[in-house]
């Protein structure tokens, strides 16, 4: 299960990068959030950080996402870097945190995907802190503002 997972949410990347981040292709927006449709039953919701803090000199894309694959929904984090895989990721939204873990340049919640997704739509702002394998420390943060209409559309048109 978690290969497949791993295999979809890489694939759902690639897209997204090549086409989303490379040539600003986006379906729809709603504040920072933008709405992505891969095929008919594959869409994403994602945002790139509002603020990024961390004594790096080399970093990837940044991204926040929600997927939706059929009935399934996945969160996830990309950091720009291979994470520490033995610290957690520590995402905070509002006063409530929650562990994610790292593999390679991604983080996936420890909790219950809907748990969060419930969160980041009653929540205003989030951050996310997390180790790169050098041991650099990132704290990135998001808006929330836009994500519930976001999260509609990707119910909605996908």
């Amino acid at each position: 299960m978690f290969i497949q997972k791993l295999s979809f949410l890489v694939l759902g990347l690639s897209l997204l990068t090549s086409n989303a981040l490379a040539n600003h292709s986006v379906d729809f927006e709603h504040g920072k959030w933008s709405f992505k449709k891969i095929n008919n039953k594959t869409c994403s919701i994602f945002q790139v950080p509002t603020s990024e803090k961390g004594d790096y000199t080399n970093r990837g894309a940044v991204l926040f996402y929600v997927f939706k694959e059929g009935a399934a929904e996945y969160v996830r984090v990309d950091a720009g870097y291979p994470y520490d895989s033995q610290k957690y990721v520590k995402v905070t939204i509002d006063s409530n945190n929650y562990q994610f873990f790292g593999e390679d340049d991604s983080a996936w919640s420890m909790a219950d995907d809907t748990v969060i997704i419930k969160a980041l739509k009653a929540g205003k702002k989030m951050t996310v802190v997390g180790y790169s394998k050098r041991g650099t420390e990132t704290t990135d943060t998001y808006t929330l503002i836009g994500f519930t209409s976001a999260y509609n559309s990707l119910q909605q048109d996908c």
